[in-house]
């Protein structure tokens, strides 16, 4: 779907495409009768093919055309589900509802292949009492198993502080249902930056952090799917409800919306019709990070409305002050803001932050919990997600018995991909020797920012690289 097509008003119209030229003014063919699909979400993909497999319609949401007798294959997409069907269309116009595809989602969302009613109540309760200690949750964890069968491991996951200090009581701090097949944690945190972590090390023996933040006077709500093999915190879905109102999944077009622009962010495409993007825009008073979502999926249209995205931002701002996510879509608009301390939660907000860090130093503050995690990235879906400095033993990270002699974590030396200078090092080598020339000229054509946006890495890591490689000399 072409860019002009994503944000016009005909969106939900289809594009035909039939073989071979035609003329302009040539009149419709008599054998044709009108045809029509409506989908039961707006955001659907939907394309048509005849029997020849020929692509004949193609659009998001309603498709309004009219086609000749045959057999013909109706094929959805939505937030990564894929669902086909033949009809068959005679001399009679055709019109056909399609069911939603069987989407599963992280959430307990109605209407979706993985609801179900434990899962609902348990988000509803937990959302509004804490299970570690007493007072209004600020934040939520919900881990649910979305297939009955699969071992879940109740302590997969761990809430620590930026500082990697765990906030969750451990397994105390959790509410567990083996039978139900979830593990919720919900506590009073204060406002700031989190973790959300991996008890077990990854297999480099390093663990894997995801971001979370709190806002003053709302309840961060994680939802965690838990997979063949363990939870998936990089596929979680996130809201924020009002803090003592808890989870509130009336409004399931909302919510459906919300999939389906996470599955866009996670392919890099925009998935998402503007009769969903614009509600989701103007959320912020009922769920800011939904505002949020709905900002970046605007992005990934070529031509985004950037003045209604900017009145957009502005509108988030008062709402959930000092967020790092709405400070990175703020240096679209209103250049550097303040020093960013905690690193945002989605993956599209660090990138902007570190685009803007690499042109105005000091975006991101200089040896922050924001700055660490830039340096160590690592692909894992629309979260910002990352492998930790320190590895920890494995009894430990699960809160159990040290190893005899262990006195804690062993922060020794760090595998090289964890190193961001090494990295710029050697980019900066690969391209002097694909192009047969000095690291010296590099560094003359190649500007500090734009070293920044291709490593990916803010400006502190890139400046050392740079003055390492200068004192190495010419070669």
């Amino acid at each position: 779907m072409s860019s002009s097509e994503s944000r016009s008003g005909s969106r939900a119209r289809s594009v035909q495409h039939r073989p071979g030229p035609a003329p302009a003014a040539a009149p419709e063919r008599r054998d044709e009768v009108p045809f029509v699909v409506i989908p039961d979400t707006p955001s659907v993909l939907i394309t048509v093919t005849d029997e020849a497999m020929r692509e004949v319609a193609h659009g998001m949401g309603t498709i309004e055309t009219t086609l000749p007798p045959g057999i013909y294959r109706i094929e959805q997409r939505f937030a990564g589900a894929v669902a086909s069907q033949f009809a068959e269309v005679g001399t009679d116009a055709f019109t056909e509802r399609l069911p939603l595809p069987s989407v599963p989602a992280p959430a307990p969302v109605a209407r979706t292949a993985t609801t179900q009613p434990a899962h609902r109540e348990a988000a509803l309760r937990w959302s509004r009492e804490a299970t570690h200690r007493r007072g209004t949750p600020t934040l939520m964890v919900l881990l649910r198993n979305l297939r009955r069968g699969w071992r879940l491991d109740p302590y997969a996951l761990q809430i620590t502080a930026e500082s990697g200090e765990a906030v969750d009581g451990g397994e105390d701090g959790w509410q567990v249902d083996p039978q139900q097949g979830w593990a919720a944690w919900s506590g009073d945190l204060d406002p700031g930056g989190y973790r959300l972590r991996l008890r077990e090390p990854s297999g480099d023996g390093l663990p894997l952090a995801q971001a979370l933040w709190v806002s003053e006077g709302w309840t961060t709500l994680v939802f965690v799917s838990n997979g063949p093999h363990g939870p998936r915190p990089q596929h979680a879905s996130v809201e924020m409800a009002p803090a003592g109102t808890g989870w509130c999944p009336a409004d399931e077009g909302l919510s459906l919306a919300r999939e389906a622009a996470l599955s866009g962010l996670r392919q890099g495409i925009d998935l998402i019709s503007d009769q969903q993007l614009f509600p989701m825009l103007d959320s912020g008073r009922v769920d800011p990070f939904l505002g949020i979502v709905a900002a970046h999926a605007m992005l990934l249209d070529r031509g985004p409305d950037l003045e209604r995205l900017d009145e957009v931002v502005r509108r988030l701002t008062p709402h959930v002050p000092g967020h790092p996510d709405v400070a990175a879509l703020r240096t679209l608009f209103d250049g550097p803001p303040a020093q960013v301390a905690s690193p945002p939660m989605l993956a599209a907000s660090c990138r902007l932050l570190i685009r803007a860090d690499g042109a105005d130093p000091g975006v991101i503050k200089d040896g922050s919990a924001a700055e660490n995690v830039a340096e160590h990235l690592v692909g894992r879906g629309v979260w910002t997600t990352w492998l930790e400095e320190e590895r920890w033993p494995a009894a430990a990270a699960r809160g159990g018995p040290a190893v005899p002699g262990d006195t804690g974590p062993a922060s020794g030396p760090r595998p090289p991909v964890a190193d961001a200078v090494s990295r710029v090092e050697a980019y900066v080598h690969e391209i002097a020797d694909l192009s047969g020339t000095f690291v010296s000229e590099v560094l003359r054509e190649m500007p500090r920012d734009e070293l920044c946006r291709r490593t990916g890495l803010p400006h502190r890591p890139v400046d050392r690289a740079i003055e390492r490689l200068r004192e190495a000399g010419p070669g």
